[in-house]
């Protein structure tokens, strides 16, 4: 047998057991390079892109977008052109367990994952969506210029009918998730340049069923019935298994659109509340399971101090003044800070697995970072060997990447003491849940002006509510009290953990 390569789940960091696809960069049958972006994953905490492993043809895809699947599962072939298609499906059979894809669907179990065949072009639902027909009445040249736009994230339908009208995607605003392009993004372009798309009349609203349903989540079956029926997925509950749509829910719509309206009655008068519901994200769902973990096994309990920070304010007014390209925060200075304390108190940098204590050398702290499903806690490595400037722009490039899903496994898994601050949001202080494998977390409140008694005299001053969550089976009291002081000194002084 000749060389055919499988693109498979791969498995990015201990805690992943399954990932989500989110775009495929190629179709069936299109040449692809070694190491090109092949196709986004994404699991609980980010979206990574898998690269191909080798150069050739992309001979199937297993795996549609929306589709759910556990690590070292098949998601498509690449194999060379002169490979024929029986080989490509035997190789198919033998890793899945599954039939050999078909030219046409099948009836099939609802929950065999969908073989795009490999003997045709495209897969089954982009060729159906693909609108062979549509023409524009006008020359849209200017959105043909531009450079390559290969690397401009774009869902299968986008990228198929921007080939068609030679439009270069990057001159498409995206508004798909992601920030992808997506096909009703192309219309609008085509119409926004004065084109006109002509549709051929059906027996079926054909704008209905254009719409693109590429992101919405089904099961193979439901999506290949959905094309059958000229049904588009937008319309459908989703019902199924993992929040996906399922055939019956396709079968329903259908049978909708082919039973007369009932007569008009009047409704009964509903007064439940109205409400939406919102399904959890996998990224929530880890976050809500790992937390209570956290509280039900880990015996919290909390130190709290007030720390005078109008030195550290006049510092950090300096630096940034003597360097424009400086934006130093006071976050910065926490860290930095938590860094100096934890190697004047290394029992505190430590992780618990239950089992044994592990002591770190380097301080690597994990922040706190607030995105779109929740929380995630990028992680500055060394934090005592780097210099604020450094902290700084490290923290802001994290955290920019982290609101985007592009951080690695690397660097927001492990850490060895969390800060979490919600000082910018006003709030005084909170109490945090410490971050398993991690042992302590730190809470900071905003820095206020309050009165304060120095040398019998009544004063004003800057102060910061700190409290520190840890875990009483490897931190006792004194040790925590210990830690605090030090870190106070550090904030009160800080020109101390600057040398």
């Amino acid at each position: 047998m000749s060389v055919i390569t499988a693109v498979t789940m791969p498995k990015w960091g201990m805690e992943m057991s399954e990932g989500v696809i989110s775009n495929w960069y190629f179709a069936v049958g299109d040449e692809v390079t070694e190491d090109a972006d092949l196709v986004d994953i994404e699991t609980s905490k980010i979206v990574n892109t898998i690269t191909a492993p080798c150069s050739g043809v992309l001979r199937a895809i297993i795996a549609n977008p929306g589709d759910t699947f556990n690590v070292g599962h098949l998601l498509g072939v690449i194999a060379p052109a002169d490979v024929s298609d029986d080989e490509v499906n035997a190789f198919i059979q033998k890793l899945s367990g599954q039939a050999a894809p078909q030219t046409a669907p099948t009836a099939e179990p609802e929950a065999a994952p969908e073989i795009t065949p490999v003997a045709d072009n495209s897969p089954a639902e982009t060729q159906a969506a693909t609108p062979t027909s549509e023409k524009t009445s006008v020359s849209l040249g200017a959105l043909s210029k531009g450079g390559d736009d290969s690397e401009v994230s774009a869902t299968v339908i986008a990228r198929r009918l921007a080939k068609q009208y030679q439009i270069n995607l990057n001159n498409i605003s995206p508004t798909g998730s992601h920030d992808r392009v997506n096909k009703a993004d192309i219309e609008a372009a085509i119409r926004s340049a004065g084109g006109q798309i002509e549709r051929p009349a059906t027996s079926v609203d054909s704008a209905n069923i254009n719409r693109d349903d590429s992101d919405v989540k089904a099961t193979s079956v439901a999506r290949r019935l959905a094309t059958s029926l000229k049904v588009n997925l937008l319309d459908c509950r989703a019902s199924g298994d993992r929040g996906r749509v399922c055939k019956a829910d396709v079968e329903a719509v259908a049978a909708r659109r082919n039973t007369p309206p009932p007569a008009v009655v009047t409704p009964p008068v509903d007064d439940t509340p109205e409400f939406t519901e919102v399904a959890m994200s996998g990224m929530r769902k880890v976050i809500a399971k790992r937390l209570q973990e956290s509280k039900q096994t880990a015996p919290h309990f909390r130190v709290n101090v007030d720390a005078c920070i109008d030195e550290l304010l006049a510092t950090r007014t300096q630096i940034n003044n003597a360097n424009r390209q400086a934006k130093v925060s006071v976050n910065d200075f926490i860290v930095k800070a938590c860094a100096c304390a934890l190697q004047k108190v290394p029992a505190m940098n430590i992780q618990f697995t239950g089992d044994t204590i592990r002591q770190f050398s380097h301080a690597d702290i994990s922040v706190a970072v607030a995105i779109d499903d929740g929380l995630i806690t990028p992680i500055v490595r060394a934090a005592e060997t780097k210099g604020l400037l450094s902290i700084s722009n490290e923290i802001r490039d994290l955290a920019t990447r982290a609101k985007i899903g592009r951080l690695t496994p690397n660097e927001f898994q492990g850490g060895t003491f969390c800060v979490s601050n919600l000082g910018m949001y006003g709030i005084k202080s909170f109490d945090a849940i410490i971050n398993p494998p991690q042992a302590a977390i730190l809470a900071v409140g905003t820095g206020e002006q309050r009165p304060v008694v120095r040398n019998g005299e009544l004063a004003v001053a800057t102060m910061m509510s700190l409290s520190l969550a840890s875990d009483h089976r490897v931190i006792d009291g004194a040790l925590a009290a210990e830690f605090m002081h030090c870190l106070k000194g550090f904030l009160e002084q800080p020109a101390t953990m600057l040398g």
